[in-house]
This record gives C-alpha cells, sequence and structure tokens, in this order.
C-alpha cells in the first residue's frame, strides 16, 4: 500500500491527465523490470567480446547482439538510415570513432516529447597492466578489462526499464529514448557527440535518466546503498519523482547534488544542454577500472532493485505534466542535505573501516571528523565554504574505497 500511495502523491501533484496510466499498473510492471539482466551482463562482459573498447571487434560484436535486443523494443532512431544502420548513430570526435546505438518506444498522446534513459556499452579492451588496473591511456596487450559494474550492468538496466515499457497496459505519454553511448571512457563522447548533434530536439527532451556503475558494493556494510545524483536540475518536482520511485524498493538509495558524481559520466552532458537529469550509481571502489570487475562481483539482487526504481522514474517522468522544468546546477554545488546524507553512508562505513591499510584508517577518521564537524554546525552556517570541503571530503573517501581490494560482498 505504501509504495502505490506514494507514487499516487507524485502523480497526483504533478496533475496527471485522466486516461493516463494509474500508479498500480506501473507498480505491477516495476517488480518484473529486471527481467533479462542476468543475459546481458554475462554477455557484454565475457571475454568473448574483449572489453567492448569503440572502434575494435569486440565492439562491432557487441553492436550486432544490442541492436537485436533493441529491435525488439522499439524502431531505429537514426531515421536518415534504415535497418540496423537505424538503431546508429555513428561518429568522430577527436582521433576516437564510436557508435551509439538509440531506439525509440513512441509515446501516447505526447510522442513528439522525449525521456531518453541511457549507460555507456564501452569499456577498456585489454589496456590493463600487470597490476590489473585499466585505463583509457594504456596499451592494449594486458589481461581484458570486461567492464561488469562498469558497465555492462548499466546496459542490462536500460533493456530491462525498455522491456518494462513495453510491458505496460498502454504506452507512457512521452516517447522513450534507449540510449546506449560509446567513448565514455575516452571522456563521455558519445554522449557529448549526441548533445551537439541530437537525433530529437533537446528542447522536447523532457528528461535524462543516467546508468554508470550498478550491481556494486563498496563495502560489506554498504550492500544497501546506492546513490541517485543530480536530480535538482528537475527541481523540486523531479527530486520527489525520483523519491517515490526509490521509496517502495526498499534500497538505501541517498539522492545528492549533481557535483557529486564529479561530471565523471554521460549525465554531464545532458545537464550542460538544460535536460533535467538523474543519474543512478553505486560510485567507484576497489574493483573500478580493474580487471576483477568481472560477472562474479555483480550483485544481482541490488541491480534487480535499481532497474525498479529507474523504471518507477522513467515511467512517471514519461507522465508527468507539466514534466519537470529544468534548472541550472547550484552555484555552491552542494547543500547541507548532502552533509547529512554523505554522513549517513559513512556512519555505515565505519563497521569496514578494518578493511582499510593504517594509514588509510587514519585518513578516513580524518575526513569523518571534518564531515561531522560540518553536520555539526548546522543547517545556518553551511556556506560556500563549508560547500567546498563537503566535496573534498567526498572525493578523499571515495579513493579511500578505491584501495580496498577488489572483492564479491
Amino acid at each position: 500500500m505504501m509504495r502505490r500511495s506514494m507514487i499516487a502523491i507524485v502523480l497526483g501533484a504533478l496533475a496527471t491527465p485522466a486516461g493516463a496510466l494509474s500508479p498500480a499498473e506501473i507498480d505491477q510492471v516495476a517488480l518484473r523490470a529486471h527481467a533479462g539482466v542476468r543475459t546481458v551482463v554475462h554477455k557484454l562482459a565475457s571475454d568473448r567480446l574483449q572489453g567492448r573498447d569503440n572502434n575494435t571487434q569486440g565492439s562491432l560484436d557487441a553492436q550486432t547482439w544490442l541492436i537485436r535486443k533493441l529491435r525488439r523494443l522499439g524502431s531505429g532512431l537514426n531515421t536518415a538510415a534504415s535497418g540496423d544502420d537505424a538503431f546508429k548513430q555513428p561518429f568522430v570526435q577527436g582521433s576516437q570513432i564510436g557508435t551509439n546505438l538509440v531506439a525509440l518506444i513512441p509515446g501516447r498522446d505526447l510522442a513528439s516529447e522525449y525521456v531518453i534513459v541511457g549507460a555507456h556499452y564501452d569499456h577498456l579492451d585489454s589496456r590493463s597492466t600487470p597490476d590489473g588496473h585499466c585505463s583509457a591511456a594504456g596499451a592494449p596487450g594486458g589481461q581484458i578489462c570486461n567492464g561488469a559494474t562498469d558497465n555492462a550492468a548499466g546496459v542490462a538496466a536500460v533493456l530491462a526499464i525498455g522491456r518494462a515499457i513495453r510491458k505496460l497496459p498502454t504506452p507512457p505519454r512521452r516517447s522513450v529514448i534507449l540510449a546506449l553511448w560509446d567513448s565514455e571512457e575516452d571522456g563521455l563522447l558519445g554522449s557529448f557527440y549526441y548533445t551537439h548533434h541530437p537525433l530529437v530536439p533537446l528542447g522536447a527532451t523532457r528528461g535524462y535518466v543516467n546508468f554508470d556503475i550498478q550491481g556494486a558494493n563498496l563495502l560489506p556494510s554498504l550492500r544497501n546503498v546506492s546513490f541517485a545524483l543530480s536530480a535538482e536540475t528537475g527541481g523540486s518536482a523531479f527530486q520527489a519523482l525520483v523519491d517515490a520511485a526509490i521509496t517502495p524498493e526498499g534500497l538505501g538509495t541517498h539522492q545528492l547534488s549533481y557535483i557529486f558524481g564529479q561530471l565523471r559520466s554521460d549525465y554531464a552532458n545532458f545537464v550542460g544542454a538544460g535536460v533535467p537529469t538523474v543519474f543512478f550509481s553505486d560510485s567507484t571502489g576497489g574493483c573500478y577500472h580493474t580487471v576483477n570487475d568481472d560477472v562474479r562481483i555483480v550483485d544481482f539482487r541490488k541491480l534487480a532493485v535499481e532497474s525498479h526504481i529507474a523504471f518507477r522514474s522513467t515511467a512517471a517522468l514519461a507522465e508527468s505534466s507539466p514534466p519537470p522544468t529544468f534548472v541550472p546546477p547550484n552555484p555552491a554545488l552542494a547543500v547541507y542535505t548532502d552533509a547529512l546524507r554523505i554522513a549517513d553512508v559513512v556512519q555505515l562505513g565505519q563497521a569496514d573501516v578494518a578493511m582499510f591499510s593504517s594509514a588509510d584508517q587514519t585518513a578516513f577518521a580524518t575526513a569523518n571528523a571534518q564531515l561531522q564537524a560540518l553536520v555539526a554546525a548546522g543547517p545556518g552556517a553551511f556556506d560556500g565554504t563549508s560547500a567546498g570541503t563537503l566535496i573534498g571530503i567526498a572525493v578523499q573517501l571515495v579513493n579511500l574505497l578505491t584501495h580496498v581490494s577488489c572483492q564479491q560482498f
């Protein structure tokens, strides 16, 4: 009852028109909005696709397989082409050659307005060092970097949402675009190209839902922690919509401001283009950009719940009336609520502080003391200096988490 009432409150607040999808219909489909995620992750993160680096045979093989999946969900968005090419947006950005994959699920009565759901499908080939770290700047020839959580799992979530949209008893009001970006690992190039060469008007794009690193656990104590960043770019209505999607699923997904994504994923290009955006992520831990980011470390239970949350967000966004209005990122970058939410995560993580080296335990304790001081000072004392301090603390904590050895939690 609680989850239905939460969605009903948000859709009611957004003045959903008569004849729209009911909260109960969205709720029923949301429970199945993870179908196929295991298959997708296993396929994309297999050695046979060789790390899916852009403009490689592994990438071409991934494209062929993904287009077969997209064909079952919608039509190719690139109307200047036909056949499989209609699902492709090829590009050249600097020295990089890539191909975005895009499909359209037509909407009901506002089909010329759009919600985009996206994730990058490229990864880092065999550009690994002898100690197992992967980098776009490295040379191929090491162990394969399969990128299971980064970002085969994100692609799996996009496709699962597409399947769930097609299971609804009627299409949502707005059209939904499924977008799989290439060359993200080279500097967000695929989504950059799209936002500068959009296949539908950016002015008619009412929201963007981004996935990057899903089904990942930072520490054993943080199994139920995830993040939804940047929803304030759609104002309080968009934040409420995301909260209503999170609440029924029972996962500790914390909303944080735009800056805490560190502009390190495709969401940044859509915010830069003036599109309300939410970025779902599990952040970066010890498996990030290593050869150990493989299927064995994916938490499929968590990935399923994350897919449900994002489907609820997408369906509500596609139904909302009026849609969210873009709000530029806060010039102060962070707010006091960010400090509270980060402090909650750090408090949970304290249970596993012994997993850090002695030096990192000291750094963790120092960062936590600074964080607690910010929280104790209260919202009235939170100013630009406080925001800068909080951002520095968050960056340091993320860096410390990447020092923990990669393992399945």
